[in-house]
């Protein structure tokens, strides 16, 4: 393959491509298949896209959507915060279901599209609460 620069420099295939961020780049490097999904905040008219097989746990998933949409109030509704908006995802069935209810590693499997919605409107979608 060709090279960038004039010193034979940085092979082009070894350029990651993909949206900025250290973590979706690291997820790709361990050999994992992407899985990037769309994500979508109430009260924002925007979506962003997200790798999620580029996380180790939920709890690194919620410190980038917090990053992403410049917030600090995205938290689990696992019981023990109280957090302004919550996370839900959409499965392979179309259900919407709270993220944290699954293990990780089914999530990510199953999870076709987020969204980050107040948190009092995603009460009713939890069992534990």
């Amino acid at each position: 393959m060709g090279s960038y620069g004039d010193d034979g420099g940085v092979e082009l295939t070894e350029l990651t491509l993909g949206p900025p961020g250290a973590r979706a780049r690291r997820g790709r490097k361990r050999g994992g298949e992407a899985a990037f999904v769309k994500v979508s905040m109430d009260g924002t008219p925007y979506l962003r896209k997200l790798d999620v097989a580029a996380y180790e746990d939920y709890l690194e998933l919620v410190q980038e959507l917090n990053a992403m949409f410049f917030c600090c109030s995205i938290g689990l509704m696992d019981g023990y915060g109280h957090w302004e908006h919550a996370v839900v995802y959409e499965d392979g069935d179309g259900d919407w279901m709270l993220v944290g209810d699954v293990p990780w590693e089914m999530f990510v499997c199953s999870c076709k599209r987020m969204r980050v919605m107040r948190a009092c409107e995603a009460r009713g979608l939890s069992s534990n609460l």
